[in-house]
């Protein structure tokens, strides 16, 4: 818009000239404003803004797209949900372990290995295998995807009929897995 209002003059005349006409061109086009403020315009709304006034009111009514309630919901729609909060579930629990592992007795929790080995074996035997495949389920799971990501990443497996035979594999790996570690 700015280019060819000065462009012209400024090859046809000399460069006092040049200088006056720029400014006129800059005052027309409302460059002169502050950088950083905007130019409000105190016109009425012009017909076609009218006219689109209902649409815009509609756009900011309607969800994000995509949404998650238009799609049908498919198993890597899951596993990636559940590779995610397994992710954070075993990034937590180890955290928090650690940390109260290495403070507890500082602040007299009692929390360390005599304690937690005599704690654990008051625990009945169905207890401790519950407890044990519940720990064992996320990590086993976080493990098996990331390797099928890692697949991912030499690009094989990236057909349909691979994202979901793999996504069967990891979940079958992972449970027969989890359950072999809580039986130990």
């Amino acid at each position: 818009m700015f280019a060819p209002r000065v462009a012209a003059p400024l090859r046809t005349v000399g460069r006092m000239q040049t200088a006056a006409i720029a400014r006129t061109a800059f005052a027309r086009t409302r460059v002169m404003a502050p950088v950083g403020t905007r130019i409000l315009s105190t016109s009425q709304p012009n017909k076609e803004e009218v006219k689109v006034a209902p649409l815009v009111q509609q756009r900011k009514n309607r969800p994000l797209s995509p949404h998650l309630t238009i799609y049908q919901p498919q198993l890597t729609w899951y596993l990636s949900m559940f590779h995610r909060a397994t992710g954070g579930a075993v990034a937590f629990g180890f955290y928090a372990g650690a940390i109260t592992y290495a403070v507890g007795p500082m602040f007299g929790m009692g929390f360390d290995a005599a304690t937690v080995v005599s704690t654990i074996a008051t625990v009945p035997v169905a207890a401790k295998v519950a407890g044990k495949f519940i720990v064992a389920l996320p990590f086993t799971f976080h493990s098996f995807n990331g390797l099928r990501h890692l697949l991912w990443d030499t690009t094989r497996a990236l057909t349909l009929k691979g994202v979901y035979s793999t996504g069967y594999a990891v979940i079958g790996l992972s449970t027969v897995s989890a359950i072999g570690l809580a039986l130990i």
